[in-house]
């Protein structure tokens, strides 16, 4: 009985320390694969944080736009009154001139 045992315990041995040599012959693949992964997975939150900081820069700039038109929307009616003093202060001084030339004239 022995003698059927041996040879087939020594069999199953010998797959087994194939199959462990075949595994470590694995591991440095195994290694490869997972410190490229890493790479990978660094470069992801990398390119995040980029994503993330232009998200914040993109909404500095939103609230400055916004608070920009806030401040176009109050000084347009300013602006809309100061030119309507000026167009009728011009008006005056052109008004002005031509009677002081008109005078100027029945003068001569």
């Amino acid at each position: 009985m022995s003698q059927l045992l041996v040879p087939l315990l020594n069999g199953l041995l010998s797959r087994r320390q194939t199959k462990h040599e075949a595994a470590a012959d694995q591991v440095p693949l195994l290694v490869q694969s997972l410190t490229a992964v890493a790479q990978d997975v660094r470069d992801i939150k990398a390119d995040l944080r980029v994503v993330g900081e232009h998200g914040t820069k993109l909404q500095l700039m939103d609230l400055r736009l916004k608070a920009l038109e806030g401040w176009e929307s109050g000084a347009r009616p300013q602006l809309h009154q100061v030119a309507n003093q000026v167009q009728l202060l011009m008006g005056e001084r052109t008004s002005r001139q031509l009677q002081h030339a008109a005078n100027v004239v029945a003068k001569e």
